[in-house]
């Protein structure tokens, strides 16, 4: 079974998955938040085996608006970052004691904020765009390279379909979207966790994997 965690991204990502699993996303929940309470919503409905398979998609929106605000306190991008990532992969390492694999998703491109309010008018919800376009897709960039780092340390696989989905300015390609800031088109995505999945070795029989 593959078990789901995240933020609506775990929802629009992995939407239509034709693969057995229970997706156990829930809005707005950020890197942060997961880190700094070391707490997995939905983890505890979970009967924990050495067969299951665990995917987590958080950290869009700590790009979108979290990070700038931290810089605002005087701490420096890579430093923020890091600490995000560190607590968020240490909050799973915690919770998920039983498994076949770990894999942490990429965090998504930014959606242009001019795209953005073309289309729906000036942002005005809880979670605003702060930062320019390109200071955003930077955050990003950062985000997954060391999610991508963190993944190799830790054991866990790391699922970067970025690329596919960044125009050339390094946002959310928009004909991809939902027009606001998820991935509509997810075939990319389903289609590469089939074959993380496909390729996986076997669990060895009464094998358990801790960290």
């Amino acid at each position: 079974m593959i078990y789901i965690f995240g933020d609506s991204h775990a929802n629009t990502n992995f939407a239509n998955l034709g693969l057995p699993h229970r997706n156990f996303y829930k809005n707005a929940i950020t890197m942060h938040r997961v880190g700094r309470d070391r707490k997995i919503i939905g983890l505890k409905e979970v009967r924990q085996t050495p067969e299951d398979i665990y995917v987590f998609c958080n950290g869009e929106i700590d790009c979108r608006c979290h990070v700038a605000r931290q810089m605002a306190l005087d701490r420096g991008k890579e430093e923020v970052i890091a600490k995000l990532v560190e607590d968020y992969v240490e909050a799973i390492r915690r919770n998920v004691r039983h498994y076949r694999a770990i894999i942490l998703s990429c965090v998504t491109p930014p959606m242009s904020r001019a795209k953005y309010e073309a289309k729906h008018g000036p942002i005005t919800h809880e979670f605003p765009f702060i930062g320019t376009d390109q200071e955003r897709a930077d955050y990003s960039r950062i985000m997954n390279r060391m999610l991508e780092a963190a993944c190799q340390r830790a054991g866990f696989i790391f699922m970067d379909y970025y690329s596919h989905y960044t125009d050339d300015l390094g946002m959310l390609r928009y004909d991809l979207s939902d027009e606001v800031c998820h991935i509509r088109q997810n075939g990319k995505v389903l289609e590469m966790l089939q074959q993380l999945v496909t390729n996986l070795p076997l669990p060895a029989s009464g094998s358990v994997s801790r960290f």
